[in-house]
C-alpha cells in the first residue's frame, strides 16, 4: 500500500541481518590475518613449523601460494559483504580443511584450526538458510 502511495518504506534491519553482518566482518578480519601469514610465510618471515618457501616441497608451495592470494581477496569481498566474498572464503576454507584435515599425513594435522574453519562454515550455513527462509516469507506475505 505504501508503494500505491508513494510513500518510501525503509528497510529496517533485522538482529538476524545485523548479526549476519557482524559475522562476517569477524571472518573478513580472520582471513586477512590468515592470508597475511601465508605471505610471511611466502617472503622468509614466518619461522613457524616450515622451512622457507624455496625449501619447501611443490605440494606444500601451491597452497600456500593459492591461500596467500585467495584469502586477502576473500577478506575484502567479506568486509564489503559481497557474494564473491563469501564465495572466496568458503572455498579458502575447503582447500585449508583439506590439506590440514584430509590430507593431514601429508602435510600437517592442525585439528583446532580445522574444527574452527568447519563451525565458521556451519554458522554461514546456518545463517545463509535463516536468511533465505525469511526472504521467502516476505516473499510469501507480498502476494
Amino acid at each position: 500500500m505504501a508503494l500505491l502511495t508513494g510513500e518510501i518504506r525503509e528497510q529496517q534491519q533485522s538482529v538476524v541481518q545485523a548479526v549476519f553482518v557482524w559475522f562476517l566482518r569477524a571472518m573478513a578480519a580472520v582471513a586477512m590475518i590468515a592470508g597475511l601469514s601465508y605471505w610471511a610465510q611466502l617472503i622468509g618471515l614466518d619461522n613457524d613449523s616450515l622451512p622457507r618457501f624455496d625449501r619447501l616441497p611443490v605440494h606444500w608451495k601451491v597452497p600456500c601460494v593459492t591461500l596467500a592470494v585467495l584469502l586477502p581477496v576473500a577478506s575484502m569481498g567479506l568486509w564489503t559483504l559481497t557474494s564473491w566474498g563469501i564465495v572466496l572464503w568458503t572455498f579458502a576454507c575447503l582447500i585449508e580443511i583439506s590439506i590440514y584435515g584430509i590430507w593431514a599425513d601429508r602435510y600437517m594435522s592442525r585439528p583446532g584450526l580445522v574444527a574452527g574453519l568447519v563451525g565458521a562454515l556451519s554458522v554461514l550455513f546456518v545463517f545463509i538458510v535463516i536468511l533465505a527462509v525469511r526472504r521467502f516469507r516476505e516473499r510469501l506475505n507480498e502476494y
